[in-house]
């Protein structure tokens, strides 16, 4: 998802060192699709655009890129750095090498195939070309050798699974004024970090406004303040066809902030028209650009307009998802998630006819009476108790921990564990690290880094309390689900009248317009729709 298209002006810093014109395209990815979620590269992202904006640079900065976004962001970076002086690209995120080719995934990218991945992913022989654009030099940070995410199971062109570690070097020959820097040499892996940042990203936060430093000589630093950062197990390479003069990001005697304030007067940064936003928004019809509305200007007289627009896209989005499986459940789904949705009265419409279509015809003979109904397969009335000695640990408190069919994550998720689990019971882990958990209905395989044995000291969720079932048809059960979305599996059910439910914590997901809870009531328990949920102040979670 793009959150925005940002240029951030800061030619107020009056100093001739910024007289060229600076362009940057800076893109995070972390919210990955068919792939290993990646905490860090959004907040590196988001930093990286914050400094090179003090240095003069017009920033790009874009989050999530799917591939079709990706290659509409470069092609408009394409124009900007043609006017440059300075063109500079900073990506984090998955990478791939192929064929001794180096490949920037997007979020969307299923990469099966070595033959279909390479029309997936961005090539960064595309980035080069990009930057070369620019007058004096184009240069590139990539923070994308972290461990390959489709390596075991990418069919490659020589019919095997294997893929080489980290990303493959890069030649410039002839490419003057051209700078490519990694953050870990060939064949090696990078850290993605324990903190906000990597230690590569926090290198270059470090030191790229450093007065003085040749960016030759400026990564060159970069490689020795990760190398120390990691005890020498990450160490940065580059590759650089020297400009024809030198170039710094911050000259010698720059203007910073111990130094006299000069005499001169600030240059006047345009100001972005909220309404004009907002309307350009509405015009393409997309999620993204709403969002980056609300984001910014959560408080502005259009945002509850752009609020109900996000809500109609998802309505039409789900509703064509419902119409292309066409089941009960479907239609039985999409009339919960969306009560009051423009396309409520064809679903239930759709949904009586397919009802009538598989009731049984009546027999010519009276039928004996029936046996009772058995219980409906993965519908459980009990599930084990939330009193086992392990808890879920260094999950942030707007996150869960996925769990997984298997041992690793070429598995599909089966379920999701709050950040605050407490009485998880921990079965055994592999070497990889992977262990058996159970939590009430929701059984497993989850990285033991996220799993410790003892109770947890997490925050308590702003949603936590008892509650009760509320606005669901009293025919019908509620149904409880092993995680956050009607794309798990329904493990049990509450009844439409259940009073006392405790929950934990309450999860927003994107699609829907009420948050999912961790739910125990009278031995089952799961995640449920928060929309049919009530404190004793009859509000939703």
């Amino acid at each position: 998802m793009i959150r925005a298209f940002l240029i951030l002006i800061t030619l107020s810093l009056a100093s001739p060192a910024f007289a060229e014109r600076r362009v940057a395209l800076v893109i995070g990815n972390s919210d990955y699709i068919h792939a290993t979620h990646l905490p860090n590269p959004q907040n590196d992202a988001q930093a990286i655009g914050a400094k090179l904006g003090s240095l003069g640079f017009e920033v790009f900065l874009h989050e999530n890129l799917g591939g079709q976004d990706f290659r509409i962001a470069l092609g408009t970076f394409a124009e900007e750095a043609l006017r440059s002086d300075l063109a500079v690209v900073f990506y984090a995120g998955h990478g791939i090498e192929m064929g001794g080719r180096n490949y920037l995934i997007p979020i969307d990218a299923k990469m099966t195939s070595e033959a279909t991945a390479q029309f997936e992913a961005m090539s960064l022989d595309n980035i080069l070309s990009t930057v070369r654009n620019a007058g004096k030099l184009g240069l590139v940070m990539l923070d994308a050798c972290r461990d390959n995410p489709f390596s075991n199971t990418m069919q490659r062109k020589n019919g095997t699974r294997a893929i080489s570690r980290g990303l493959a070097p890069v030649t410039l020959e002839g490419e003057a004024g051209t700078l490519v820097s990694f953050a870990a040499q060939a064949g090696d892996t990078a850290d993605d970090g324990d903190g906000m940042h990597s230690p590569y990203t926090e290198a270059l936060l470090q030191l790229l406004a450093e007065p003085g430093l040749e960016v030759g000589a400026l990564f060159q630093k970069v490689t020795k303040v990760v190398k120390d950062k990691t005890d020498g197990r990450q160490k940065p390479m580059y590759r650089i066809q020297p400009p024809e003069d030198l170039v710094y990001l911050v000259p010698q005697g720059a203007i910073n902030a111990h130094a006299p304030t000069p005499t001169v007067q600030p240059a006047i940064v345009p100001q972005e028209d909220p309404l004009i936003l907002y309307l350009s928004a509405v015009q393409t019809g997309k999620r993204a650009p709403l969002e980056n509305f609300i984001a910014r200007y959560p408080t502005h007289g259009k945002t509850p307009d752009a609020k109900k627009l996000l809500l109609d896209i998802a309505d039409r989005e789900f509703w064509q998802t419902t119409k292309d499986r066409d089941t009960i459940s479907a239609y039985t789904t999409y009339i919960l998630a969306f009560s009051n949705g423009r396309f409520v009265t064809q679903a239930i419409t759709r949904k009586q006819a397919l009802e009538h279509a598989a009731a049984p015809k009546p027999a010519p003979t009276p039928a004996p009476t029936p046996a009772p109904r058995p219980q409906m397969n993965g519908i459980r009335t009990s599930c084990p108790t939330l009193n086992a000695g392990a808890s879920v640990q260094n999950i942030r408190t707007n996150d869960t921990l996925y769990v997984r069919s298997g041992r690793g994550t070429n598995y599909r998720i089966v379920g999701e564990l709050p950040y605050n689990a407490n009485g998880v019971s921990l079965g055994s882990c592999s070497s990889s690290g992977w262990c058996a958990v159970t939590y009430g209905c929701i059984s497993g395989y989850s990285f033991g880094k996220y799993l410790r044995k003892g109770i947890g000291g997490q925050p308590a969720s702003a949603f936590a309390g008892i509650y009760h079932v509320v606005n669901h048809p009293l025919d019908e059960k509620l149904n409880v689900r092993s995680g956050p979305s009607t794309k798990y599996d329904v493990v049990a059910e509450l009844s439409p009248r259940a009073t006392g439910i405790t929950v934990t914590d309450c999860q927003a997901q994107r699609g829907f317009s009420k948050r999912w809870c961790t739910v125990q009531w009278q031995g089952i328990s799961g995640w449920a729709y928060g929309k049919y949920l009530a404190n004793a102040s009859g509000r939703n979670p």
